[in-house]
């Protein structure tokens, strides 16, 4: 987690209230006179936080709309996602005198309509909160759609998406806060901003369950800042994915991403054991390594739920046991 250093080393706010906030925000680290990290949680839902975010191409349930809009357009049911995660445990931040605790929500529902005979959407929430000091939401409307090459050898499959997105952030200041320059039009900012996501499924007979993914996200760099300029960077991730009914054991996926003229890989393993009902997962890059498990089971004969643990490691922050997601996830 390097990013983190570098926003650190930048920091130039005298106000201790928040100083505290730009050192616990991993997602929210801000500098003055211009801020650079707002909106930089990327690891929403247990399963994809455990492959460390290599989930372009591998994107195939309620967690899509949050790296890749057009997963949603190959999904065959109804899906709704509930995350809570808690970050750094271990570690203590405060905001002045008070304790502040980092922490993760995230939810989304993709319904099937109509045998999507009007394509796919979704809507989805997630946030990031330090407790006395910050929060960041964002809403997001999905929309998707597929088109299947019949003429073609295999019948290869396209799908495309986008999200619209509304960005919020909220300070929490304070008698002394409150009077800085910086909240002089207020303690809260918001912006809109897109993505844009396809996914390819050639089909081909000795690689059938081959994926690629594209996506890029906050493609206009909204500006979320207070009283200066604050761009939330455009971020474009490629990936590849492999993904075989018939050989569940070995689901592989490869993710080349790009953010504010930094290159990350990632590599990331997913196994389901016993008929499915037993997942375990692990990713890996330069900034941290990743693991989880899942449990699924069925409800009733057309209800399938999923539970499902990630723990993200970070190679470069000390005296943390982790950063922990827990998911529930039901398909019906």
């Amino acid at each position: 987690m390097s990013r983190i250093n570098e926003d650190i080393r930048r920091i130039e706010f005298t106000t201790k209230k928040l100083i505290g906030a730009l050192i616990v925000g991993l997602t929210a680290t801000f500098t003055a006179p211009l801020a650079h990290a707002a909106f930089q949680e990327s690891l929403w839902g247990a399963r994809p936080a455990s492959l460390v975010g290599a989930y372009t191409a591998l994107a195939d349930d309620a967690n899509s709309p949050a790296y890749n809009p057009a997963g949603i357009g190959l999904m065959t049911e109804s899906e709704i996602t509930f995350m809570y995660a808690r970050l750094f445990t271990g570690v203590n931040f405060y905001a002045g005198e008070d304790t502040s605790r980092l922490g993760l929500g995230y939810f989304s529902y993709v319904p099937t309509i109509k045998d999507k005979q009007y394509g796919s959407y979704a809507i989805s929430w997630s946030n990031f909160a330090a407790t006395n000091l910050y929060r960041e939401d964002t809403f997001t409307l999905t929309a998707a759609d597929s088109y299947q090459f019949e003429s073609i050898k295999g019948s290869p499959i396209l799908s495309y998406g986008a999200n619209l997105k509304f960005l919020r952030r909220a300070f929490t200041t304070d008698q002394r806060t409150a009077q800085d320059p910086v909240f002089n039009s207020g303690a809260t900012s918001s912006a809109g901003t897109v993505d844009l996501g396809i996914m390819y499924r050639p089909n081909w007979e000795l690689l059938p369950g081959f994926k690629f993914g594209m996506a890029g996200q906050n493609l206009t760099e909204p500006n979320i800042g207070l009283a200066t300029v604050d761009r939330v960077p455009l971020k474009l991730s490629v990936g590849v994915a492999y993904q075989d009914p018939a050989l569940r054991l070995f689901n592989p996926a490869l993710e080349i991403s790009r953010r504010r003229g930094r290159t990350l890989v990632t590599g990331a393993w997913e196994s389901w054991l016993a008929k499915d009902v037993f997942a375990l997962r692990a990713g890996v890059n330069s900034d941290e390594m990743g693991g989880g498990i899942g449990y699924k089971f069925r409800l009733s004969s057309k209800t399938v739920m999923r539970l499902d643990y990630g723990l993200i490691w970070p190679f470069n922050v000390s005296g943390t046991s982790g950063s922990h997601r827990v998911s529930i996830t039901v398909a019906f």
